[in-house]
């Protein structure tokens, strides 16, 4: 399920091993939640790193690949690869079939039966927006950044971005580079923040480093933060936890902070305290200040939707996130797997070619099975 980079990886996977794969899209090509991302996107893992089993993202695609070239990579992969994509299908249950082993998928166009099925609908799936206390009242227009695309709308108007995340931090920046009159940044916390590359050297981590003790990370963090001056990431707060405690702990993944940070010194954005509410008029924020944006961007996450999918399988943590989401195989649940919901510091793209061949594994057990 989903033809996104984990779905397209495992699949090509699956496929050299002469196994009839059959992928189905909620949306009406591959790649679909990379095209309805913002423009100016793009990845925080190099290029080298991102590409899936068997071809790699051309070099025209520069160092740091956007989101178009990114797509155009994918329905090419797609196409070479040889894949069955079936679009526009939603998929609404998995279950175990009646009667005997395999699977069947509840779908919009009517149920399929499967000998395995490989969940890779993504960690990002459903946009989350808190409610916070009078949004409904407020006047002005409140986005998430899901629906975000270009500062263009927001060219002389007030916004105000809500979110640490890598989305909130970009998005602040592209609207301030956009025309905005006034972009504000609410922030709560923030988690491990870094440039995409340190001088002419990316800071990508190798793969490997998923084998990594958590104290190794965290010094390993605490080394680059050094490197990049005693106030990196001022007036950014700083991650409660270090990187590989914060990423083995809370599962929290470290975010690209390219260009924000000057901004922030700069005045071009301006850094708020957390939300608190809505008024009518006005949003409030937690140390009783109030601000009068024009618009509002949510960045402010998602969630996988795993729940409805496979919730009543007992493959999901009180989080509703799958303590294997990386290809591996569940206790007494054969032929069921997850790929691409495994958090890493090295960002998830790079661990995609490896998970897509344990999740091979575990379905080619299932069959022998």
């Amino acid at each position: 399920m989903g033809a996104g980079p984990a779905g397209l990886a495992t699949a090509a996977v699956l496929r050299r091993h002469d196994v009839a794969v059959r992928l189905l899209e909620r949306g009406d090509a591959v790649g679909t939640s990379w095209r309805r991302r913002y423009d100016g996107l793009r990845l925080n893992t190099v290029r080298q790193l991102s590409g899936l089993p068997g071809h790699r993202i051309p070099a025209s695609a520069g160092r740091w690949v956007g989101r178009d070239d990114y797509v155009a990579y994918l329905e090419a992969y797609a196409a070479r690869e040889r894949l069955d994509v079936v679009p526009n299908v939603a998929v609404d249950r998995v279950e175990p079939r009646d009667g005997g082993g395999g699977w069947r998928v509840r779908t919009s166009k009517g149920d399929l039966d499967a000998a395995a099925v490989v969940v890779a609908c993504g960690a990002f799936d459903l946009p989350v927006t808190p409610r916070w206390p009078g949004l409904p009242d407020f006047d002005g227009a409140v986005t998430h950044a899901a629906d975000y695309r270009d500062p263009a709308p927001y060219a002389g108007r007030s916004v105000l971005v809500v979110g640490g995340g890598a989305s909130g931090l970009e998005i602040a920046l592209l609207l301030a580079r956009g025309g905005a009159a006034a972009v504000d940044l609410s922030v709560r916390s923030c988690a491990n923040l870094f440039p995409r590359q340190l001088g002419p050297f990316p800071l990508t981590p190798l793969p490997l480093t998923r084998h990594v003790p958590a104290r190794l990370l965290d010094a390993a963090g605490a080394a680059t933060r050094a490197a990049l001056g005693r106030d990196w990431p001022a007036p950014l707060p700083r991650a409660a936890a270090g990187l590989g405690t914060a990423l083995r702990r809370h599962g929290m993944e470290p975010v690209v902070a390219d260009g924000i940070v000057a901004a922030l010194r700069t005045g071009a954005v301006t850094l708020r305290p957390a939300v608190a509410g809505f008024t009518r008029t006005s949003v409030r924020l937690v140390d009783g200040s109030e601000l009068r944006p024009d618009a509002v961007v949510a960045a402010t996450g998602y969630r996988s939707g795993l729940r409805g999918l496979v919730g009543d399988l007992g493959v999901l943590d009180a989080q509703d996130r799958p303590p294997r989401g990386d290809g591996g195989p569940f206790r007494g649940v054969p032929g069921l797997t997850c790929v691409g919901f495994t958090p890493a510091v090295t960002g998830r793209l790079p661990q995609l070619p490896s998970q897509a061949r344990r999740a091979a594994r575990t379905v080619l057990a299932a069959l022998r099975r």
